[in-house]
């Protein structure tokens, strides 16, 4: 009887790994999609308790899929070496900006993005101002906004979403150029954010030129939403990719960087927020 249970518990955690991959057909499957490295676990142990031999192999099978397609984004990569960017969301309540800007200004970086900025902590990019002249902020809801700040000039009119999700501005780096976008789109399903998503996509459709973007995506990495923004902009994920918000304890890596050559990933402190910032070594034209 309690083999027959387990067995049922790990028969509904394959049909829920499966389901985390049908984001094209459900928001509601990203959501899902969270919970992967639980479920894998769920198959592994259904194929120690099968009895049947083809039972033993679709939950290994399942369980594999699952470890494999998350265990690959905490993988390293090799270092990036034509662009450095700063992304954090602030958090709205934040009031340790000093902070924030030292650390900023200590790693060096070309760009930054941010997210969460509010009427509260707005002064950061007058505080930044000196070090990266080149602003703009995209306000959204009357209160949140995404900015991005620059050491190099833009090469043309930043863009801001229809609806809070990011922010693109074009940044002139020597001779060449490249799109800079800040990333903030709300959480899926079971919220109403399905125009938040597709308002991020109507913008990157139009990018013309290579594209690096970091944010935070509220969503995992081995999630459809993030397929399809790496598929959309021909890039991909810096790595590797660690935990940068703690949600009732349980680790979230939902603060990501990505580039057309991908690139190294480190990430500071909270500093006042509950995300940790991301600081990345991208790699845009390198080979």
């Amino acid at each position: 009887m309690i083999r027959r249970t387990l067995i049922g518990f790990a028969v509904l955690a394959a049909c829920l790994v499966v389901a985390g991959f049908l984001g094209q057909i459900h928001r509601g499957t990203d959501s899902i999609s969270i919970l992967r490295p639980v479920f894998g676990v769920g198959c592994a142990f259904g194929a120690l308790l099968a009895r049947s031999f083809w039972l033993r192999i679709l939950f290994g099978g399942i369980a594999i899929l699952a470890v494999v397609t998350v265990s690959v984004h905490f993988l390293p990569q090799g270092p990036g070496g034509d662009i450095r960017v700063y992304s954090k969301n602030l958090g709205h309540r934040n009031v340790e900006m000093q902070e924030v800007v030292a650390d900023i200004e200590t790693v060096g970086v070309d760009v930054v993005m941010l997210q969460e900025v509010t009427a509260e902590n707005e002064y950061i990019l007058q505080a930044l101002q000196v070090s990266f002249p080149y602003q703009h902020l995209c306000r959204f809801s009357g209160r949140i906004g995404i900015a991005l700040v620059s050491q190099h000039a833009f090469a043309g009119d930043p863009v801001c979403s229809d609806r809070r999700a990011l922010l693109a501005a074009p940044i002139a780096l020597g001779d060449q150029q490249l799109w800079a976008v800040s990333a903030h789109i709300p959480w899926p399903w079971p919220y109403d954010t399905a125009e938040n998503e597709i308002a991020s996509m109507e913008v990157l459709s139009r990018l013309d030129g290579p594209i690096v973007i970091a944010g935070d995506f509220n969503m995992v990495p081995w999630a459809g939403r993030v397929r399809r923004v790496m598929a959309l902009t021909d890039t991909r994920l810096a790595g590797p990719v660690q935990p940068t918000l703690y949600f009732k304890g349980v680790p979230l890596p939902i603060d990501l960087v990505m580039a057309p050559g991908g690139g190294a990933v480190e990430t500071r402190p909270l500093f006042g927020s509950a995300h940790m910032g991301v600081v990345a070594d991208l790699s845009v034209w390198s080979p």
